[in-house]
């Protein structure tokens, strides 16, 4: 008898078309896409969907790629273990017989590579919502990015997340959520042997409190629209405590990376 593939090596469902899905979703829940009203040409670079009733301007940016894979993230990487060597030159990874533990400074170096990535999609989504806000002439407008992270795994999600967040506290004026999401990669997180999905909303102070309610009521249709395309849940947790994230890791399935 063939011995039965294990969950969390063949994944839960098979992949879904982000945009198409998108687009798909936000049509059924009383949005619509933004392309479809302007010209085939437009004079701005626009955003993806508005929400008349609320006015609220969402662009969808999924990140495929993973970006510690790029020529300058690999020669930062090189640079932190001629770092690590020079400090201590009986240093291994646990691979080659050492103890596999790191100084305290490498974490927080290795996730700063990442950082330069992340703020190009915050700045050219910002860019798009700002001149989207201005084309429509919306009256009190909220800016929302959707950050789906289907393919950056080698920062935890909540770090990620912390990331980006640091980086809209100063800066993006015109993004008043960011709203971070999964939708084909699955988190395994503290205390739970289920693979979870992400809806993980984080608010400016400019956002307003129609704002955040209209992001929760939206994400509880998101996955009532998810289990008609994948099916039902074993569970679901809805709340406000972003702790639940912490010591959370990307699912990788086996031999993934080396496709």
């Amino acid at each position: 008898m063939a011995e039965r593939p294990r969950f969390w090596d063949v994944g839960p469902h098979l992949p879904l078309p982000v945009e198409d899905t998108w687009d798909e979703f936000v049509s059924s829940v009383g949005g619509r896409r933004i392309a479809d009203s302007l010209s085939k040409s437009p004079d701005f670079d626009n955003a993806d969907y508005l929400f008349e009733n609320i006015g609220s301007v969402l662009e969808l940016k999924e990140v495929e790629t993973e970006f510690l894979r790029s020529e300058s993230a690999q020669r930062g990487f090189e640079g932190l273990l001629a770092r690590l060597s020079s400090e201590d030159p009986t240093w291994r990874p646990l691979i080659f017989g050492g103890d596999g533990k790191y100084p305290s400074w490498f974490h927080k170096e290795f996730v700063r590579l990442a950082r330069p990535a992340i703020l190009r999609i915050l700045k050219k989504a910002n860019r798009q919502i700002r001149e989207t806000k201005e084309k429509l002439s919306l009256s009190e407008p909220h800016g929302v990015l959707i950050f789906v992270n289907d393919g950056f795994t080698s920062v935890a999600p909540d770090i990620v997340h912390a990331l980006a967040c640091d980086a809209l506290v100063h800066s993006y004026s015109s993004i008043d959520c960011f709203l971070y999401i999964t939708i084909n990669r699955h988190v395994e997180v503290s205390n739970s042997d289920e693979p979870k999905l992400i809806w993980n909303p984080s608010y400016s102070d400019r956002a307003s409190d129609k704002l955040v309610e209209f992001i929760d009521a939206l994400g509880r249709k998101w996955f009532h629209y998810l289990e008609g395309k994948i099916g039902p849940f074993t569970s679901r947790y809805e709340g406000g405590d972003r702790s639940v994230l912490h010591g959370s890791k990307a699912i990788v399935l086996p031999g993934e990376h080396g496709r």
